[in-house]
């Protein structure tokens, strides 16, 4: 399983599968090759007989920012604004169809697409001083990952809303304390704390794994064509001048004006 990636970091051992972002120069966010990348690896993953658990990581910073800012600044249309969400959507969603469990250990800043790649997770083990959120409201957008459809579907609709509106990060703590993740513990101990836990996944029956993720996510099984209109909902925005002038006031480093068209 060795496979040599520009922005990712894998290893194996005793069947967990590591899986680290790596752009630490652009705060671990998502561009077109992380993504191609990405996709790879949970093939690569799904397809081994040895892997038996993955594990998702970024930096102790940064588990991600999010989708690569200078990317979505040149979206252009709404057929480019549905199918740059459809690629994170379907690339997120790899992680939820995959026959074998997954656990974020997330450190630092996961907003965004980065919120979203933790959401996509079976378990989510978190520093209490993490920062989460979904802060696409602040650029003109909305999460195009599967965020605005699956918060709601995970903790109370009223909070989840909170979140999508006024994008503003929770700590990790808190993430914890309205059953947003599993666990949240101190920083220095994310990793050892999520590899523990892959490593007693690793030992369950594979079948009864993959049986369990296939019959919970039933209880979801309408989130497939919300997140079309999720989709389109990023499409239908990206022609806004809104849009243009949240993602470009965020690359020049100022406060955007919204102006409602």
């Amino acid at each position: 399983m060795k496979v040599n990636y520009e922005v990712l970091v894998t290893g194996l051992d005793e069947g967990v599968f590591t899986l680290t972002l790596n752009r630490p120069s652009r705060m671990n966010a998502f561009n077109q090759v992380l993504l191609d990348e990405f996709h790879q690896a949970v093939n690569e993953a799904e397809q081994s007989q040895e892997v038996r658990c993955l594990v998702i990581s970024g930096g102790e910073k940064f588990f991600s920012a999010g989708a690569d800012i200078t990317e979505v600044n040149k979206i252009n249309s709404t057929f480019n604004g549905y199918a740059f969400s459809r690629k994170f959507q379907e690339c997120f969603g790899q992680l939820e169809k995959l026959g074998k469990p997954v656990i974020a250990a997330v450190r630092g800043y996961a907003l965004g697409g980065g919120c979203e790649l933790m959401l996509a997770c079976d378990f989510r083990i978190v520093a209490e001083d993490a920062k989460i959120g979904l802060s696409e409201v602040n650029i003109g957008a909305i999460p195009s990952g599967g965020g605005t459809v699956k918060m709601p579907h995970l903790i109370n609709p009223l909070k989840a809303k909170e979140m999508l509106c006024f994008g503003k990060p929770i700590s990790g703590k808190v993430a914890e304390e309205i059953g947003l993740v599993n666990k949240a513990v101190p920083s220095g101990q994310v990793l050892a704390e999520a590899y523990s836990w892959a490593k007693e996944l690793a030992q369950k029956p594979p079948l009864v794994i993959k049986t369990i993720k296939t019959i919970t996510a039933l209880a979801t099984k309408d989130v497939d064509s919300l997140l079309h209109y999720e989709a389109q909902g990023l499409g239908m925005l990206s022609g806004t001048e809104d849009f243009k002038e949240g993602t470009a006031a965020f690359l020049e480093k100022r406060k955007p004006v919204f102006k409602g068209i």
